[in-house]
């Protein structure tokens, strides 16, 4: 991006008059923007009269200024009050740049901001026609459903009266069922009527063989009752028998178990008696036995000792005899021996 040109100082000081003017001319637009009554005919003149607010709402504002409401006109009037003070910010900074730098940086930018909000704008309002379209569409295609939903409502009347008039068809169908069902039921009662009197005769005659029957049973049950009874008493006077024989038998038995259980008491008396003498016995057979133990050791040690005696005696007799030491020395050396003097 270029560096901005630089005014020249007479250009600078032109610049700066211009804008001294333009902003001392909006300090007077703003007083009277204050002062101004809430009137159609002074809103007129003042929108007449200023070129530097909204341009839209100047279009609102001349185009329908007899419409306005009072509330309509203060807002008008309160959005060119900050317009011109926005306007006159601008100015100033604009008038402070070219006094110090030269260049109208602060104007630029500003334009390039206004562009940029221009641009959404402008997509904003590409946006709302699309909108629109979409909600024309969806108009569209609810208005198509309404059809669709009419032609519908019309196919499911139809077939709602074709319903109706079938359920009368079988109505009169399920009437003549009934009828001919009744006339069938009735017919099929008197046939089951006489076949359950036939059972019934039937079934009497059976009751009859039956009580013939019984009547002979309960003969049988007398005669069997009868011996029964016989048998119960002569096994009843058996029991008693074998009860009495018991009791003896039992009597019998306790003694005999009494004098056996006696000969067990004697029996462990005398057991315990010789557990007594054994333990005596051996406790004597332990101690003979350990004396007889020590006598041997001591005897196999005296015999080592002897032997081993005899050992050593042997073998220093051996040595004697290959060193001729002692007894055992030769006849040259025992000659040859000098004879000791006293000192």
């Amino acid at each position: 991006m270029e560096a901005p040109a630089e005014f020249s100082p007479m250009l600078r000081e032109a610049i700066s008059e211009v804008l001294e003017e333009c902003v001392d001319s909006l300090a007077v637009y703003q007083n009277i923007l204050r002062q101004q009554s809430a009137t159609r005919d002074d809103a007129s003149n003042i929108f007449a009269d200023v070129e530097i607010s909204d341009t839209s709402i100047l279009r609102m504002l001349t185009g329908g200024a007899a419409e306005m409401t009072d509330s309509q006109r203060e807002a008008a009037r309160e959005k060119l009050r900050q317009d011109s003070l926005y306007v006159c910010g601008i100015m100033q900074d604009l008038k402070r740049e070219i006094n110090e730098r030269g260049t109208i940086e602060v104007l630029s930018k500003e334009i390039g901001r206004i562009t940029s909000r221009e641009e959404q704008e402008h997509l904003l309002i590409e946006e709302n026609e699309r909108m629109r379209t979409i909600v024309a569409e969806l108009r569209k295609a609810i208005a198509d459903g309404k059809v669709a939903n009419e032609i519908e409502k019309e196919r499911l009347t139809k077939r709602l009266t074709l319903t109706r008039n079938e359920k009368e068809r079988l109505k009169l169908i399920k009437d003549a069922e009934m009828k001919y069902v009744r006339v069938w039921e009735a017919a099929r009662r008197e046939q089951h009527v006489l076949r359950h009197e036939q059972d019934i005769n039937e079934l009497k005659k059976t009751l009859s063989s039956h009580c013939v029957r019984e009547r002979s049973e309960n003969h049988v049950n007398d005669v069997l009752t009868r011996y029964l009874t016989r048998r119960i008493a002569l096994v009843e006077s058996r029991i008693g028998h074998w009860r009495r024989r018991y009791d003896r038998e039992r009597q019998g038995y306790e003694e005999e178990i009494r004098r056996v259980q006696n000969e067990i008491e004697d029996a462990r008396e005398y057991f315990g008696r010789l557990t007594a003498e054994y333990r005596n016995n051996q406790e004597f057979i332990d101690t003979y036995l350990t004396e007889q133990e020590a006598l041997r050791r001591q005897k196999e040690h005296e015999d080592h000792v002897r032997r081993s005696a005899i050992k050593m005696q042997a073998w220093w007799r051996g040595v004697m005899v290959r060193r001729k030491l002692g007894p055992y020395r030769s006849e040259e050396k025992k000659k040859k021996k000098p004879v000791k003097t006293k000192k």
